[in-house]
């Protein structure tokens, strides 16, 4: 099989797995999600009641997606996903028992449901994190691609077997099928043999694991450029999604079934170019497809506002669903193979918190104008805010990572200490000396700063280029490491991609043996001065 078709990560037999049991859980999710808000139907008559159950699921992404990020960094990612499963699995079997027992209410079907919420929002990033890093990371563009038909099978196929089994047998049923799913994850998570590398260094804290995450996206212009492109295009063009039941009701005069139809043309254009995703990437720059579907789909999104054929609205559906994945699959790869290992979890966290942030701030903000404007003035102004967001994302970078940049490399200088020297000593100071003639100096500063952004990227701050005034020629490098052991990692971190900028510089030092000092801050002269 081709290396680049969409279906070659499959070839692998623990992405195989790890593959099939994500869809599982995508499944059971869409399932109790859209089986929980049609059981509240038939609970209460409140129209609020029944539309918490969506808030129920989606709010603790925003409330605990970076956390989970961050845990799934520091601890062992197998044990991290049990944990978050059986939370799942509990909130289910309670379900479960209650609805049989004939004890389930409105509040106990809300509480649960937002603990399974939690559950799914905890592990997110984690089963993301952990599929992408059984694969070489030049295939991950068909992995992404495979977890979005993944997603999107399971979002037109849970909600029909949801609906299809209270309808036969009742919601126990329902339920029933959603702990089996959970449980079934559970046990392959067990069997799973997880390979983790050895901790050489103690591992960070849970909010000095949370700050290096946030410093590593600042100081990573591709990743910033990314979340950017996310942010804008998702909130500009959630519109149609939000407005889609107006669309359907108002202006073609559908029922639910109707709607639903227009929702499963989205999710068919969706898999389609899922499927041929990996042969646009060889044959378009990533930047024209990012543009061109953004364009399309802007253009869908007006043509929906004023088209009254119901079938001409879903033909363009189809092909809107292709512009959404060509937009959004596009970007989401170019962040998964642009973060180091080490961060990877908390990088598709915040990846994560910005795609839903964008739907839920732009769902709300369309829907205001819908109310102020109607439904045809909402969706052609969002169509020119995709066009306008293009704009504003003009100099955006889209370029994949490859292994060779971001895979750790073990550092070859010796550290020379004289003394004992604790892991929670310092703050650090770290001093470089270099020399470059006027001739050159433009490209060593160029040279130097890419360092300085690598360096913060992993962990140092208060980096500055320093140039000697008694001498023009001589420059030093100095930047701060808030411990012995922070400056540990930050060396542990560097990258292929890292060493590279590092040795452009390297011909512009002093002395390769002692152009590099290092300090630590020395506590007890405050004392002593005191």
């Amino acid at each position: 099989m081709n290396q680049q078709a969409t279906w070659f990560p499959l070839t692998h037999p623990q992405f195989r797995w790890f593959w099939g049991a994500g869809a599982v859980v995508n499944l059971a999710i869409w399932m109790h999600t859209v089986g929980a808000a049609w059981i509240m139907a038939g609970l209460t008559e409140s129209a609020w009641m029944v539309s918490l159950i969506q808030t129920a699921m989606t709010l603790p992404v925003f409330l605990f997606g970076l956390p989970g990020g961050v845990i799934a960094d520091l601890v062992s990612r197998k044990y991290w996903l049990l944990f978050t499963q059986a939370l799942m699995l509990t909130a289910a079997a309670v379900l479960l028992v209650m609805s049989l027992i004939g004890a389930l209410n409105v509040w106990s079907l809300l509480i649960l449901t937002f603990v399974l919420g939690t559950g799914s929002a905890l592990s997110m990033s984690a089963w993301m994190a952990v599929t992408l890093t059984l694969i070489p990371r030049d295939i991950v563009p068909a992995a992404v691609a495979l977890n979005a038909i993944s997603t999107n099978v399971a979002r037109a196929v849970g909600p029909a077997l949801a609906g299809l089994l209270i309808a036969l047998a009742g919601p126990a049923s329902m339920f029933s099928l959603v702990v089996l799913c959970f449980l079934s994850v559970m046990l392959f998570l067990l069997l799973w043999r997880a390979h983790r590398l050895p901790e050489v260094l103690p591992p960070e804290t849970f909010v000095g694991g949370m700050r290096s995450g946030l410093r590593y996206i600042r100081h990573s212009v591709r990743l910033t450029s990314s979340l950017k492109q996310v942010f804008v295009f998702t909130s500009c063009a959630s519109a149609l999604w939000a407005l889609l039941p107006l669309i359907a009701r108002d202006r073609l005069g559908m029922e639910a079934d109707g709607y639903g139809m227009l929702m499963g043309a989205l999710g068919a254009g969706a898999v389609i170019a899922a499927v041929n995703l990996t042969r646009f990437y060889r044959h378009f720059p990533l930047r024209n497809l990012v543009v061109v579907g953004a364009l399309v789909f802007a253009l869908v999104t007006a043509a929906a506002a004023l088209l009254e054929s119901a079938w001409l609205v879903w033909l363009l559906l189809v092909i809107a669903g292709i512009a959404w994945m060509a937009v959004n699959a596009t970007v989401a790869t170019i962040i998964q193979t642009c973060a180091a290992d080490w961060v990877r979890a908390r990088v598709a966290s915040v990846y994560l918190l910005m795609y839903m942030g964008a739907m839920a701030l732009g769902g709300a903000v369309w829907g205001f104008l819908a109310e102020h404007l109607g439904t045809t003035g909402s969706l052609l102004i969002s169509a020119a805010a995709i066009v306008l967001g293009l704009l504003l994302t003009r100099n955006g970078i889209f370029v994949l990572g490859s292994e060779a940049d971001y895979r750790s490399v073990s550092q070859t200088d010796k550290l020379l200490i004289a003394g004992e020297v604790s892991h929670s000593d310092g703050p650090v100071s770290v001093e470089i000396c270099y020399r470059a003639g006027s001739e050159n100096q433009t490209e060593f500063i160029r040279a130097a700063y890419a360092v300085g952004k690598a360096r913060r990227r992993n962990g140092a701050r208060n980096w500055r280029l320093y140039r000697d005034l008694a001498d023009p020629e001589r420059f030093v490098e100095r930047f701060i490491v808030e411990s012995w052991l922070d400056y540990l990692r930050q060396r542990a971190r560097v990258t292929h991609s890292d060493q590279a900028l590092e040795a452009a510089l390297k011909h512009y030092l002093v002395d390769a043996g002692t152009a590099t000092k290092r300090y630590i801050y020395q506590a007890d002269v405050e004392a002593i001065w005191r």
